[in-house]
């Protein structure tokens, strides 16, 4: 199956979403970019050294997200497709808080994000 010219825009459009409802603190907006069996894993730290991962579900993001807007940080985030093919899609971006790989899936006719790993920025002590 080839992927449609807009593929990589709607890839893209996902990931900001993402990123920008959780600093809108937009619970909506941030559901609609994650699929519902979304796995999202972050390090842990301890004496300042990666110790070990947690897990976030979809729920708990879309939770997190409406907690509120983040304005302590900025807004700004650079988004890079790295990879494309057919149905699946890996992409990094970069923001002030934290870098995260997403693994996308193209179900249904929509992107949706099912994997994130992702790291603090400056990882607590």
């Amino acid at each position: 199956m080839k992927r449609s010219a807009t593929d990589e825009e709607s890839i893209r459009g996902v990931a900001t979403a993402y990123l920008e409802s959780w600093l809108d603190g937009d619970g909506e907006r941030m559901r609609g970019a994650l699929h519902p069996d979304l796995a999202k894993r972050g390090l842990d730290y301890a004496d300042g050294r990666p110790s070990g991962v947690h897990h976030l579900t979809a729920d708990y993001m879309g939770r997190s997200a409406a907690k509120g807007p983040r304005p302590q940080f900025a807004r700004t985030c650079e988004v890079t497709v790295l990879d494309i093919a057919d149905n699946i899609a890996s992409v990094k971006v970069m923001s002030e808080p934290f870098v995260d790989y997403l693994h996308l899936a193209k179900l249904e006719g929509r992107w949706s994000i099912v994997n994130v790993l992702y790291e603090d920025r400056e990882p607590a002590n």
